[in-house]
């Protein structure tokens, strides 16, 4: 037995190379490639594997190779894992229908709607294969886990070759299964919106001489539960296979004062006294054809968030506004069930609604959560600062509070669609609206109502058992019926997270840690090698630290939807645990490189201050979508810059241990430190001014949760363009 295939052995696997024939996009003939033959084939290493092939004799059109990694020992119960693109196996309900996915009909609607998506790569009734591109990953990578054998497979590759990126294919066939890595990456389907439609990938030709090597890590290890396999993933999602180079490009500062002129430039309505999510039509779902043209969102893509960055840190021009927009938001969006409507155009406000209003009220609860989350930070802010605050301001927040109570003890859940008018619950059995504990955990501190904290406790704990147990968090996004997603398995750190600090539970600091070990399978781990002559290409971006969206709309995208990720920092001040203080770093440091600017124009579509929801790694909107289709401004992203920019310090420093950490777009080195002090080196090596907010504290006071709106102490060092600075913290 082979070192490589004793690895394998402890799950009934082997490793076996093979050539592939095809026939336009399908397969014509696959053939084991060992002695004698055309082709040649050396393996080596182990865990670190090796795999050349080289054509020797003869030509071969319209062909490929790969390495198979075949178990015999296998069950429809293993849990299957291809980062941001199968969860499970994908192996759920499935609703066939157009662009947004939503249920219309009333006699659809069920309380315990099992987790449902549109077509897409799955394992289940009906379909034995998953074809997937690297592109189509977080990570080149895919594995499972086996309960029956209590064993975890993992398997990592290299993006690509000179072919592209390479292919990955899941089969479970006759009781056994494979796990295929191919080059060229050949697919009878790709993923497209809600559908799956014929591929254009094409076998090669190769002629005397030829070969390509193809690189894997193999982790094969014993486990007593799925959390395993997500602890062990984050622990070789950035492998040497696929590098990572930090590039500096902008510093938060200059990106706020480019999307604060933006807004005031292009998303302000003067007549109704709101800022609108964009000027363009795009994926808020304005249609230029449509005279209402929802320009509003509460939650979800931002309106009811935006305005506290706007609130704290703008002009005086900015805050007036904003105070109207609050105004806009207590007068006219709280509907008799103490919800908030969801969508509108500043006169007329909606449940929910795309193109037009949703049928039946409905209204996605994580709307309203997520503004029950904000609306207590902007209550907080307020108070701390000293501003009046209107006396029906609390009044209509501890009613939206009440509404979530009301629901959570009529229905032992908080669901995804609601009656917007009576608080009837519609549709429900998803996370959508995980932060939903975190925003009610708040309301509990800042109203003193211990029935927010007990409520909250419960339908937390419910959330870990029913989503984070069986490793999927579902239903985040408004338009993908339940399919798993990022924006709600980081609504569910952000409870987590919240309840730690509240409670000092030892509880929720196991279910944080778990939930962002889950959440990392959303966030890109290296740098993507976009197409020549794409948009993302010629401005040499760099996609570790983007954040997919879910497993139907396949694109990563600039950073949470829509948080800055604070409390991952929260996290890692409290455990120390480093996975969450790395992906922090990743995402905040990355957003700005997405920000279209007038001295770098991203694309035709993008104006100065424009961000899209785009990082496509994916062919989901054909090939010549991979790195481009940047279409327009995307209130979201936009947004998630703003509050990184406003809750996540440019540089943390710890003096008495030495230790720090730069989000921001600077370079930091240590020139010296010692006995209680630290010297540090800012360079700022961007073509802008950066005022770079410092959060400095002892390694005793990050042991204390952070108070809410902590931002408002941290103090800005001013570095110009090309210069560096000396800083001593003691």
């Amino acid at each position: 037995m082979n070192q490589h295939d004793a690895i394998l052995a402890a799950i009934a696997g082997k490793i076996t190379p093979v050539v592939r024939r095809y026939h336009g996009n399908r397969l014509a003939e696959e053939v084991p490639v060992g002695s004698g033959g055309a082709w040649e084939c050396s393996v080596s290493g182990d865990r670190d594997l090796t795999v050349t092939f080289k054509l020797i004799t003869g030509t071969a059109e319209s062909t490929g190779v790969g390495v198979g990694f075949e178990f015999s020992d296998w069950s429809p119960k293993n849990y299957v894992l291809l980062p941001a693109a199968v969860y499970d196996g994908n192996n759920f309900a499935v609703m066939n229908t157009k662009y947004p996915p939503l249920w219309r009909d009333r006699a659809e609607f069920r309380a315990d709607m099992p987790t449902t998506i549109v077509p897409s790569p799955r394992l289940g009734p009906g379909s034995n294969r998953i074809e997937q591109t690297t592109g189509d990953t977080a990570a080149p990578c895919m594995g499972f886990y086996s309960p029956g054998l209590s064993h975890g497979f993992l398997l990592v590759t290299e993006q690509g070759s000179r072919f592209g990126n390479h292919g990955l294919t899941v089969e479970a066939r006759g009781g056994g299964a494979r796990f295929l890595v191919t080059a060229p990456c050949v697919r009878e389907f790709r993923q497209a919106h809600c559908a799956q439609v014929p591929s254009d990938d094409r076998g090669v030709s190769w002629k005397v001489g030829d070969s390509i090597t193809l690189k894997f890590r193999i982790e094969c290890f014993p486990v007593t539960n799925l959390q395993a396999l997500f602890d062990r993933f984050c622990e070789v999602r950035k492998s040497s296979l696929n590098p990572s180079v930090r590039r500096e490009e902008l510093p938060f500062s200059a990106g706020w004062k480019i999307v604060e002129e933006k807004y005031n430039r292009d998303n302000w309505v003067e007549a109704h006294g709101y800022y609108k999510l964009a000027p363009n039509a795009h994926t808020t779902f304005e249609v230029a054809e449509n005279p209402l043209c929802f320009l509003w969102q509460i939650g979800w893509v931002g309106g009811g968030m935006m305005t506290l960055p706007m609130l704290a840190q703008g002009s005086e021009e900015t805050r007036r506004r904003t105070r109207r927009n609050l105004d806009m938001i207590f007068d006219k969006t709280q509907a008799p069930s103490g919800f908030f409507y969801g969508i509108g155009d500043g006169e007329k406000f909606y449940g929910d609604g795309f193109d037009r209003p949703h049928p039946h009220r409905l209204h996605m609860v994580r709307k309203s959560g997520d503004w029950l989350y904000f609306a207590i930070k902007h209550l907080d802010f307020l108070q701390k600062q000293g501003a009046a605050v209107p006396a029906g301001w609390p009044v209509a927040i501890r009613k939206l509070a009440d509404a979530f109570v009301r629901l959570w003890e009529r229905s032992g859940q908080f669901g995804q669609f609601v009656d917007v008018e009576t608080g009837e619950l519609l549709v429900g059995g998803s996370a959508s609206g995980a932060i939903i504990p975190g925003a009610l955990a708040l309301a509990s501190e800042f109203f003193k109502e211990p029935k927010y904290r007990a409520v909250a406790d419960a339908a937390a704990r419910k959330y870990y058992e029913k989503f984070v147990q069986r490793g999927i968090t579902t239903g985040g996004p408004g338009e993908i019926l339940s399919a798993p997603d990022s924006e709600s398995a980081f609504g569910m750190v952000e409870s987590f997270v919240t309840l730690l600090e509240l409670t000092g539970d030892a509880f929720w600091e196991k279910a944080s840690k778990e939930m962002v070990r889950q959440a990392a399978t959303w966030v890109v781990s290296y740098d993507y090698r976009f197409p020549t002559g794409s948009s993302l290409e010629r401005s040499d971006a760099r996609s570790t630290g983007a954040v997919w969206a879910n497993i139907q709309n396949k694109h990563g995208a600039p950073g949470i939807c829509t948080f800055s990720g604070d409390s991952l920092l929260r996290l890692w001040r409290l455990t120390g645990d480093p996975l969450a203080l790395d992906l922090l770093r990743d995402i905040a440091h990355g957003i700005p490189q997405y920000l279209s600017r007038t001295d770098r124009p991203l694309s035709p579509q993008m104006s100065p201050g424009w961000m899209c929801e785009r990082v496509n790694l994916s062919d989901w909107e054909e090939a010549s979508g991979v790195g481009g289709n940047l279409f327009g401004s995307c209130s979201w992203t936009e947004t998630a810059l703003m509050l990184t920019t406003l809750e996540i310090p440019g540089l943390y420093v710890q003096p008495d241990t030495g230790f720090f950490c730069a989000f921001d777009n600077i370079e930091v080195t240590r020139v010296c430190g010692g006995a209680g002090k630290v010297v540090l080196k800012l360079a700022n090596s961007t073509k802008f001014d950066a005022a770079v907010k410092v959060f400095s504290e002892t390694s005793e006071q990050a042991r204390q949760p952070l108070r809410l709106n902590a931002w408002m102490g941290w103090q800005a060092i001013t570095i110009p363009a090309g210069a560096t600075r000396d800083l001593e913290f003691s």
